[in-house]
């Protein structure tokens, strides 16, 4: 669901980055009409290609804000079962019985006996 979801804010925000591609176009266009001289159509060019990369930039961040609010979901919905796996129950070993628990930092470490003990 979560995907469908994604799927359409990009669509959204694609939708409308075309929208304000094409109106810079056409207001660069408007605008190099109107110019009285060589250098003022250059600028109408540059304004219009600046607006363009503006409107892609924009849904490039609309695009990576629908994908990191879908990855804080997924997050938040496996956080709050409160396993790993998103079941929501405790993992069985093939007995049908609760595996146990891992055990503590540093529990059944080999320390080897002390010089002197007389082992050997």
């Amino acid at each position: 669901m979560q995907a469908a979801k994604e799927k359409v804010k990009d669509g959204v925000s694609a939708v409308k980055a075309k929208t304000k591609i094409t109106r810079a176009k056409a207001e660069e266009k408007a605008e190099a009409a109107t110019a009285r001289s060589h250098a003022e159509r250059e600028l109408a060019h540059e304004r219009g290609k600046a607006k363009v990369a503006a409107a892609k930039m924009e849904l490039h961040q609309d695009k990576a804000l629908h994908r990191e609010e879908a990855i804080e979901h997924r997050i938040h919905k496996h956080a709050a079962t409160g396993c790993l796996g998103g079941h929501g129950h405790a993992r069985h070993n093939k007995h049908g019985v609760a595996a146990a628990p891992a055990p503590p930092p540093g529990a059944g470490a080999y320390y080897p006996p002390a010089a002197g003990a007389g082992h050997y």
